[in-house]
């Protein structure tokens, strides 16, 4: 029978469990009461058995007795009117001559006994039955301990079984849950609803429902960043072709400057345009398929783009292969990845200053690094240069604050680990990126 609910699942498994522990705990206590029972009940008919025999004149044969038949936790006593015992089936206790006409305790010898006396119909004498209270402790103590102790063990088993079968019966609440834990923020993909339980059907239903309308709202914004970065590119062409052509000799001084800041502002937006474009085209859909490529052609290109920024601040730029690597990328993608590392490593590097580019082979992936020997990242800031639009505290470069963001998610997509520490070698920051081989 296939469940399809949770509430199915757990019952099914757990009242089988609870009649199983109920007959457990049933046959334990009979066995264990059993014993107690049994003894009491044959010690109080060798008593009848020897009165009987005693009146008779005779006795009870010894091979028919145990060593508990001979215990004194017993006594039967027939006494007249005048408070004379015409019987009495033991010596050990000795017994006032007058008895209440009911149950009542009486101590003797020691002992405290429970004492019933019962008057005969049709002449004076009572019958007197005594049993040491000791013996009906002790039965009342074992009969509670041997409920108790099955009862104990029973409660164990039923809570760790219980505990293992309520897990068991929510894990697909535990699988859902993993699912959404892995989901991938940059690209939303529904969750299967196929052998999902009853009960979390509508919530996979709603989370799928959920994951369209912000794939949605991510698109939108996707899409007016662009439209945004291309609507301003043209006026800022504009704007900065009309500054051009203005000559700069003939204005005073005063309006040169102010001509300069135009300028200047002009290309600092030309530049926040461009890579809003470039941010918004790198979180597009990516449809491509990843195929190895040759890793030294790429890095030398890279290098060989940024040559010209390194040698105007004299910067030495090398790039450092041990080995012929190959990793699974989009060559565009990595290209445009180097690009930005690179060039961010020549910007906080100082006059006079070093950026290395390595790459090896280790424990199955390519590790492609750029270390510069520039200032370095703070550790409470390494979490955050990824962030759009993050600027280091008294920073005073001119960069619009999204390079490392275009960069995190170029490497999203082409599923390339990229981590930042402290060069070793150089001392400012090391960038490192894991390919898959």
């Amino acid at each position: 029978m296939k469940l399809s609910s949770i509430r199915s699942r757990i019952l099914v498994m757990l009242l089988p469990l609870l009649l199983m522990v109920w007959g457990i705990f049933s046959v334990a206590i009979y066995h264990l009461t059993e014993e107690e029972l049994v003894e009491a009940h044959e010690a109080q008919t060798y008593q009848l058995a020897r009165m009987l025999a005693e009146m008779g004149g005779d006795t009870i044969s010894p091979s028919f007795l145990r060593e508990d038949h001979l215990g004194g936790d017993y006594f039967i006593v027939i006494r007249d009117g005048n408070g004379e015992d015409r019987y009495l089936s033991a010596t050990h206790a000795q017994l006032p001559k007058t008895l209440k006409l009911s149950a009542q305790q009486v101590k003797s010898n020691g002992h405290t006994w429970i004492v019933w006396q019962f008057p005969g119909e049709k002449t004076d004498q009572r019958y007197i039955i005594g049993v040491i209270n000791d013996e009906r402790s002790e039965l009342l103590e074992q009969t509670m301990l041997n409920v108790s102790l099955p009862f104990a063990l029973v409660l164990i088993l039923s809570i760790f079984t219980t505990v293992y079968i309520v897990k068991r019966g929510l894990r697909p609440l535990t699988n859902l849950s993993q699912t959404l834990a892995t989901q991938d923020p940059e690209s939303l993909g529904k969750v299967s609803a196929d052998k999902q339980p009853d009960e979390l059907i509508p919530i996979v239903n709603s989370l799928n429902a959920l994951f369209d309308r912000i794939e949605d709202y991510l698109l939108r914004e996707q899409r007016f960043i662009d439209d945004a970065a291309h609507e301003l590119r043209t006026p800022l062409t504009v704007v900065k072709a009309q500054c051009q052509v203005i000559e700069r000799e003939k204005l005073d001084e005063a309006t040169r400057l102010r001509f300069d800041n135009i300028i200047e502002g002009v290309d600092r937006a030309t530049h926040l345009a461009a890579k809003l474009l470039e941010h918004a085209r790198a979180g597009q859909d990516f449809t491509k398929e990843l195929d190895a490529q040759d890793l030294k052609p790429l890095l030398q290109t890279s290098i060989a783009q940024q040559a010209h920024a390194a040698r105007e601040k004299h910067v030495d730029l090398q790039l450092l292969l041990t080995e012929q690597l190959s990793g699974v990328v989009d060559r565009d993608d990595l290209s445009a990845i180097m690009d930005n590392l690179i060039g961010n490593a020549i910007r906080h590097t100082p006059v006079d200053g070093h950026v290395s580019v390595s790459g090896e082979r280790k424990q199955g992936w390519i590790q492609l690094s750029v270390e510069d020997s520039g200032a370095g990242i703070a550790q409470e800031y390494q979490g955050k240069v990824f962030e759009r639009f993050f600027r280091m505290p008294g920073q005073t470069g001119s960069g619009a604050g999204l390079g490392l963001s275009i960069t995190q998610t170029l490497c999203r997509r082409n599923g390339i680990e990229i981590s930042l520490s402290t060069s070793e070698k150089l001392g400012g920051a090391r960038f490192t990126l894991k390919l898959k081989e």
